[in-house]
């Protein structure tokens, strides 16, 4: 064994524990909280609107902080970036925790977001620089099953423990699982710091040649991963509230929401597969279609329990196609050397404004009429995204060689 392969084996075997293994920790903890922050804020009497904005302020700090995380990624580089951000998490969610009121909790979710951008954009690029080109797919879809595993269990160990010792429960173990993922990546996490390059040029003036580089291929691209987002993050909120509704109780509610991530995580191989295979266009077409079939059925079918799961299966079946889309395409298309972190923390900016979206569109539509048009609404933007794509989108595998 010659002694590059040696090293490259040590540095797998680094990214496997100290990226998967701390990753995997982080989604069981927001899984394990985040079924149940809209049936506390329901709890607390705040409307469907002031449950939409609540629920979207972690996107919105994510948001906030994408340009600048990608710029403190290449000034720190990515193992300090790692750190500051998931201690930054634990703190707020302790905090979040520690507090009672609709706006309070909103600021502390937001700060999360804030330093969960750190958390993303370091690892992203840790995985770019660690994994090559034709393995890239695979690598990152077993990245995206691997933290899809958390997410199997946690909504149904989280209605347990909300139905036990109450709704704050679950965002203190949160905190708790943030602050042993710091510790485990701390101790064997990949040691090599990338991107520690200080940036040469002022952040507007950057944003605007990567932009300006970049745009006819953002656009088409943003744009499709903006939608994907924007599904995600809605299905956190009408999943709950739909369940409330019906009279389900909380931990009926995570079996079923359970039952849902345990379909998404069995389909993981098969987005990769497709991924490297047939290629980026046709796993995102895949997911959002089947995606938004899933929602439109909760609307159609979701007054009984037997509807509600079979759409909760469904929308299962497209997240799991869609397992590590984002991280991959994102990758695909950024260039490389120094301008890998300031793209990627652009690239964020478009997907987490879909994340934003989500829950404010579903509070806002679910405010003004109800959950069932907010979902039809959200539904029929994804099919939309799904021919866009197909007639204006590049594929993004091998774009940059």
């Amino acid at each position: 064994m010659t002694a590059g392969s040696e090293h490259t084996q040590i540095e797998y075997k680094r990214l496997a524990l100290g990226i998967y293994l701390p990753g995997f920790l982080r989604v069981f903890g927001a899984a394990l909280c985040g079924t149940f922050v809209p049936l506390y804020l329901a709890d607390m009497e705040a409307s469907l609107a002031a449950i939409g904005a609540v629920m979207a302020a972690q996107s919105a700090g994510l948001l906030a902080a994408d340009l600048p995380a990608g710029l403190l990624v290449s000034r720190l580089g990515t193992r300090r970036s790692m750190i500051l951000g998931l201690l930054g998490m634990g703190s707020s969610l302790a905090l979040a925790g520690a507090v009672r009121g609709v706006l309070l909790l909103g600021v502390f979710l937001f700060v999360a977001g804030f330093c969960s951008a750190l958390v993303q954009i370091s690892q992203l690029t840790i995985m770019r620089h660690a994994m090559p080109d034709h393995a890239r797919g695979r690598a990152l879809a077993l990245f995206g099953g691997s933290m899809r595993l958390g997410r199997v269990a946690a909504p149904l160990l989280g209605g347990i423990l909300v139905q036990v010792a109450g709704y704050r429960s679950v965002l203190w173990c949160y905190a708790g699982l943030l602050v042993l993922s710091c510790a485990l990546f701390s101790w064997l996490g990949p040691r090599r710091q990338v991107a520690a390059a200080p940036p040469e040029e002022r952040v507007l003036s950057g944003v605007r040649r990567l932009l300006r580089e970049n745009w006819r291929v953002l656009l088409p691209a943003g744009g499709t991963l903006l939608m994907l987002a924007l599904l995600r993050t809605s299905r956190n909120v009408l999943l709950p509230l739909w369940g409330r509704d019906m009279g389900l109780t909380p931990a009926k509610i995570g079996m079923i929401v359970s039952a849902g991530a345990a379909v998404d995580t069995l389909l993981f191989p098969l987005s990769g597969y497709i991924s490297d295979k047939k290629g980026r266009k046709w796993s995102l077409a895949c997911c959002i279609g089947f995606f938004s079939c899933g929602i439109l059925a909760l609307a159609a079918y979701g007054g009984s329990v037997a509807g509600f799961v079979v759409a909760v299966v469904v929308i299962g079946i497209g997240n799991g196609l869609g397992s590590g889309i984002n991280m991959t395409v994102g990758s695909d298309l950024a260039p490389k050397g120094k301008d890998a972190g300031p793209f990627l923390g652009l690239w964020r900016v478009i997907t987490d404004t879909g994340g934003m979206l989500g829950p404010s569109a579903v509070g806002g539509i679910g405010q003004c009429l109800a959950l069932g048009p907010a979902a039809i609404v959200i539904a029929l933007a994804g099919f939309g995204s799904v021919a866009l794509m197909a007639r204006f989108m590049p594929e993004p595998k091998g774009f940059r060689r």
